[in-house]
């Protein structure tokens, strides 16, 4: 009888949500397959989800957004892909799975096939799509050449890449199950999130401050959970000028329970603020390098994962040079003036979002069911 060779399966992501997502994904395939030998590039959360285990690379030298910041930061991604592919040569894994950070997954699946990797015997998989319906169509074409598999979050991205031939079952999206167990009290305070990574925090956290001054409501500001209390109260300070204490900021979904209104910074929070019924205004800002290259090129109408879900304005966006506390104040205070119940909202949601069963689960059953 031949011996059963462990498993030796690498994870990447290279942002936050990507890390939560990754640790709950770790956790489903270790059910699965106890003795799997794993390693990764991410944060605390896939650190927690393997006993503590530290990464190749920390998250906080992966995240990048915007095309302006991105260029900038080009020698140091060039670093940390080529002693990416030295390790991957010397470990020979079973198993790559991507987590968002599609660009540079890309880049390593291409690498992957090229030498022959995945002739070998080598799976690779990418959670999380890349928005080509937005821009950039043609990243397809690599998804049906070199994955084996893509596990998009949005039913539409599905559809759409199944019809271009690329293997991408649907299975619903993890956030729905992290709310179903979330009670809403509404302590009247609004909820503040200006995004996780530095470019983010540092071009909204003084707009939503004074958004909130505005309005005269309490607020909270919630912190991501791949950002340290300390380091994240010193980066209130530093872009607010102002100095706030751990009890002025929440984490988590279940402290955000009390919250009547929001401010996103777009992302999976303006889904989460959705789900849990409350009222949000999504805002955001880049620089306008960024901005005007994004205009040019990105065919949609909306940026809020609500809305292009939904197909229609179900939540007001403020993008940009529309990005100030003047027109914040404005939308918030016509939520607050008209409160409409988002029982409507969070039931179409719900449709597309949730096919009853666990995402991460589904996903750990389909890569593990013929390796």
């Amino acid at each position: 009888m031949a011996l059963k060779l462990k498993k030796r399966i690498f994870v990447l992501a290279g942002e936050s949500s990507g890390d939560f997502l990754g640790s709950e994904l770790i956790r489903a395939i270790k059910l699965k397959w106890p003795d799997a030998d794993f390693t990764f590039w991410g944060g605390k959360e896939m650190s927690s989800a393997l006993g503590d285990q530290m990464p190749q690379v920390n998250l906080n030298e992966l995240s990048v957004m915007g095309f302006l910041e991105v260029i900038k930061h080009i020698p140091r991604i060039m670093r940390q892909e080529k002693f990416l592919r030295n390790f991957l040569l010397d470990w020979n894994p079973n198993i790559v799975i991507c987590i968002d950070y599609q660009t540079f997954n890309a880049r390593l699946a291409r690498w992957i096939s090229k030498i022959g990797l995945r002739k070998s015997g080598c799976k690779v998989f990418q959670i999380v799509s890349p928005q080509f319906w937005a821009w950039r169509y043609r990243r397809v074409y690599d998804l049906k050449k070199h994955f084996d598999a893509v596990f998009p979050l949005l039913p539409f991205e599905s559809e759409l890449l199944e019809l271009a031939g690329v293997n991408a079952p649907y299975f619903g999206h993890p956030v729905v199950n992290r709310i179903k167990n979330i009670t809403l009290a509404d302590s009247g305070w609004l909820a503040l999130l200006p995004g996780s990574r530095l470019q983010e925090i540092s071009r909204h956290v003084p707009i939503f401050l004074n958004s909130a001054r505005k309005i005269g409501r309490p607020f909270k500001w919630v912190k991501p959970q791949s950002i340290q209390m300390t380091k994240y109260l010193e980066l209130l300070k530093i872009y607010s000028g102002e100095d706030f204490q751990s009890s002025e900021i929440v984490e988590g979904l279940n402290q955000i329970e009390g919250a009547s209104l929001a401010i996103v910074a777009s992302g999976t929070a303006t889904l989460e603020m959705a789900l849990m019924g409350i009222p949000q205004v999504v805002a955001y800002k880049t620089s306008w390098i960024s901005y005007f290259i994004a205009k040019s090129l990105i065919r949609v109408k909306f940026i809020s994962l609500v809305n292009l879900i939904l197909k229609k304005n179900a939540v007001s966006e403020l993008i940009q040079h529309h990005c100030k506390p003047k027109y914040l104040s404005l939308e918030l205070t016509k939520l607050i003036d008209n409160p409409l119940s988002q029982d409507d909202i969070c039931m179409d949601l719900k449709s597309k979002l949730d096919i009853g069963m666990n995402p991460m689960d589904m996903i750990a059953k389909y890569i593990t069911k013929d390796a």
